[in-house]
């Protein structure tokens, strides 16, 4: 323990003679952007970049974030997407577990996930509600040595809206079929000076929705969803403090394997998200809690799992020998619960766990002539109740140029891990054992690219390769059906991603993204296979905005797809390709949207469990400010 106290003692000591000279450095407000604690923008960032902008969103008619992040090339949201009483995760280069989620800057995982699509998915943007969006970063590639666990495949950053610079309020109803609805007030008062306090509330609905295909041709069925979301934020000069609380509940009837019976299902909730934050354009400091509870009501009983999250980061933009730098320190606690009762099988082994985190880490760019190597180095320490205490150095090299039309090249290498969840490693039921020696996921990625985002006509283009290996999945005897989660498989992938935007005029626009993914897989005693992600992700979006009057056009295009150990039915449906269509008309304090998704109405199965896309949606909004 004395060299990581070591470690610790000599970032902070190192960080002191930074501050001597920190006079020298010119006075620029930082922002912080995804990706890179150096960068001033994400067109400075040496790995693929994506924004969701604001009017995109409003543009969208999306309900939740993975339907806005599916706009993203070689980013699929089309998982478990067919009702709101679904959990919502997304898929990164094939990867889902290792994805990292950051709301304003500070990670958002779950400590208790396990594998598969809805299992395995670290976070549930459903407690993220799209009122609340302002824009979504998405930065590919390993970013370990920026953020640490899980961004193996990339990171998504969703940043929040702010206060409004003066006092305003608004309201937003909308409706759709499916029983669709949703409404949600938001105001802001300015107190006095810079001083701000704003609040929101916003409540969802949702009724009856097919959500899985079954061999009959019958369908499991979502039968009711009720959200509830509120916020409230303070601001006042370099301070921010921020409240984001919720609940959910959802209700679904789900076939059963064994009794051939419909089961009747029903999930509860709660998440809160509590941050105080610093920013005075050089220096960055946060203090975060999360608390996020599940409770599953099946024919396994009642099953509880908790989380708690304490967490302190620090950093500071200064030189370092002379060279622009940021150094900083991340701290934090993972706390996770689980609970079986009522199970007619037998109750499983209940666990109480947590495991700290300290991790210090500097970043510094080296001018190389007319190219910049920027330096991301990064130790983390996790020591883990019960289980095997974890250590990790992660570097992230990048040679980048700019070009004289404001064009960015890049090569970037990283070196990432994934932590094990705590139900990976402690998960105990019926069949299932648990597995405290469990070890990270490691591996490393590279990028190779080009991108001019400052273009009339933006666009970028890049080839990546990255492999993982120690892979956590489940096995079970086939005779016996033990199993456990284990370090039993490898991944790897390489393909070339591009998108760029024809702006054609004032009034039309068109964006064209493309993703080519060759994925393999290999699991215990068994060769490489294919995975099971699309190799072709085509996405296109025509927009038009003249007057009062904008409209969007979308499509996506997945092709190539393969759906192995079918255990429904023979899904055999290589392409998937969907069409979504908005209006807007906004004047004055008045806004109307209406958005019309999968404009054909086509049914495609998603998995070899037989889980379809949504089915055709209309929503109306109208929203009213003052």
């Amino acid at each position: 323990m004395r060299k990581y106290l070591f470690l610790i003692v000599f970032i902070s000591i190192l960080g002191g003679f930074c501050g001597v000279s920190v006079a020298s450095v010119t006075e620029l407000e930082v922002v912080e952007v995804t990706g890179s604690r150096l960068a001033e923008d994400v067109e400075d960032v040496p790995a693929p970049t994506y924004v969701i902008t604001s009017g995109e969103i409003a543009r969208s008619g999306a309900r939740s974030a993975q339907e806005l992040l599916s706009r993203v090339p070689g980013v699929s949201g089309f998982v478990y997407s067919a009702a709101m009483t679904q959990s919502k995760g997304v898929s990164v280069r094939g990867l889902n577990t290792e994805v990292l989620l950051l709301i304003d800057g500070v990670p958002a995982t779950s400590a208790n996930y396990g594998v598969g699509a809805v299992l395995g998915s670290p976070f549930d943007l459903r407690s993220v509600p799209v009122g609340n969006i302002e824009r979504i970063e998405v930065v590919k590639g390993a970013a370990s040595a920026i953020y640490g666990s899980n961004a193996a495949g990339g990171v998504i950053n969703i940043i929040t809206k702010k206060g409004a610079e003066k006092n305003s309020a608004s309201v937003l109803l909308e409706g759709g079929n499916g029983e669709w609805l949703r409404g949600s007030v938001r105001g802001t008062a300015v107190l006095s000076g810079d001083a701000r306090v704003t609040v929101g509330y916003t409540k969802t609905k949702e009724g009856d929705k097919n959500i899985r295909l079954l061999p009959d041709g019958t369908y499991d069925k979502a039968r009711d969803y009720n959200g509830n979301d509120y916020i409230l934020r303070v601001e006042k000069g370099v301070w921010s403090f921020s409240a984001e609380l919720g609940d959910y509940e959802s209700k679904w009837d789900y076939y059963n394997n064994f009794s051939s019976l419909i089961e009747k299902n029903s999930q509860k909730n709660d998440y809160g998200r509590f941050l105080l934050g610093y920013n005075d354009g050089r220096t960055t400091g946060r203090i975060y809690y999360q608390t996020g509870e599940r409770t599953v009501y099946d024919d396994s009983g009642v099953t509880d799992y908790e989380d708690r999250v304490f967490g302190v980061s620090f950093n500071r933009k200064t030189e370092l020998f002379w060279l622009p730098a940021v150094f900083g320190m991340d701290l934090r606690r993972e706390e996770a619960e689980y609970t079986n009762k009522n199970n007619p099988w037998g109750n499983s082994n209940p666990y109480d766990l947590a495991r700290n985190g300290v991790a210090p880490y500097v970043e510094f760019t080296v001018p190389l002539g007319e190219v910049g190597l920027d330096i991301g180095l990064r130790y983390e320490y996790w020591g883990v109740d019960n289980g095997e205490d974890v250590s990790e150095f992660i570097p992230r090299l990048s040679l980048n140029w700019e070009d004289m039309n404001s064009g960015l090249w890049y090569l970037t290498a990283g070196r990432f891990f994934s932590m094990p969840s705590f139900m990976q490693m402690f998960y105990s039921y019926q069949y299932w054992s648990p597995n405290p020696d469990l070890r990270p996921e490691k591996g490393w990625s590279y990028d190779l690219g080009y991108k001019n985002l400052k273009a009339k006509n933006p666009w970028s283009i890049g080839l990546f390769y990255m492999n993982v290996d120690d892979k956590i999945d489940y096995y079970s005897d086939p005779i016996t059906w033990m199993g456990q989660y284990v370090n039993l498989a490898a991944y790897r992938a390489w393909g070339a991603e591009a998108e760029i935007t024809f702006n054609f005029s004032e009034n039309w626009a068109y964006t064209q993204g493309v993703s080519w993914i060759k994925a393999k897989e290999k699991k215990q005693g068994a060769n490489w296979q294919r995975s099971s992600a699309p190799r072709w992700d085509v996405s296109g979006r025509l927009n038009y905005t003249s007057g009062p009057w904008s409209g969007e056009l979308a499509f996506n295009w997945l092709l190539d797809r393969r759906i192995d150990n079918n255990t429904f039915g023979n899904y055999s449906e290589k392409h998937i390709f969907t069409v979504d269509l908005a209006f807007a008309w906004e004047r004055g304090n008045d806004k109307i949207r209406l958005a019309c998704m999968n404009v054909f109405d086509k049914e495609y199965v998603l998995d070899s469990y037989g889980y379809i896309m949504p089915e055709r949606r209309f929503m109306l909004s109208y929203e009213r400010t003052f």
